[in-house]
């Protein structure tokens, strides 16, 4: 046993040292310097863009109606949907007759009226979703905006009674279409293309 008044050169274990031993420097500390930056030659400003070329309405007007759909393509999609409205009508007569009535000379109108309600719904909710009744799907002709897009409702009403016109005067101007648009393309602000060409 060792008594308390000797002195030891061991060293206690609370007498050590925390941390590691310190590293030996050779010299003085260098601390290395980030370069210095070189100046940015200064970058050319972008260049301007070229003015657009004046509009030219003529140019506009030919590029509206560029492939548009020919008279005969159109003359064949009317008369297809003629053909659909005689057969409606020879419905309505026929179930008359079915029914025992003699329709009357004034019973006319009323059927007049109804023949006119189902041509305008025949027409307008056709063009407005899809953009081409049954005989324009037979004839490949669809009726656009001149910008491209799908016609609006009253659009399409003004197509209707540019047909009903052109029924009434029995085609006629279709053949004195301006620059290929028919009546209807014209009271409707539209254009007819064939189906392929949208």
């Amino acid at each position: 046993m060792r008594r308390p008044d000797e002195e030891s050169d061991e060293q206690l274990l609370f007498d050590l040292p925390l941390s590691g031993p310190e590293p030996k420097r050779s010299g003085p500390i260098e601390r290395k310097r980030a370069p210095k930056p070189t100046p940015l030659a200064a970058e050319p400003p972008p260049p301007r863009p070229a003015p657009p070329p004046p509009a030219v309405e003529e140019e506009e007007e030919t590029e509206a109606v560029e492939g548009s759909a020919g008279v005969g393509r159109r003359f064949a999609a009317g008369a297809a949907d003629l053909l659909v409205h005689a057969a409606m009508a020879v419905v309505v007569l026929g179930g008359t007759y079915l029914m025992g009535i003699r329709p009357a000379l004034s019973d006319w109108p009323a059927v007049l009226a109804f023949l006119l309600s189902f041509s305008f719904l025949y027409t307008v909710v056709p063009l407005a979703f899809w953009g081409h009744t049954l005989g324009m799907v037979w004839a490949n002709l669809t009726s656009r905006n001149q910008d491209g897009e799908p016609l609006t409702f009253d659009q399409t009403a003004r197509r209707w009674l540019g047909g009903v016109m052109t029924t009434a005067t029995l085609g006629l101007p279709l053949f004195f279409a301006q620059g290929g648009r028919s009546l209807s393309d014209l009271l409707s602000g539209s254009a007819t293309y064939p189906g392929d060409a949208v």
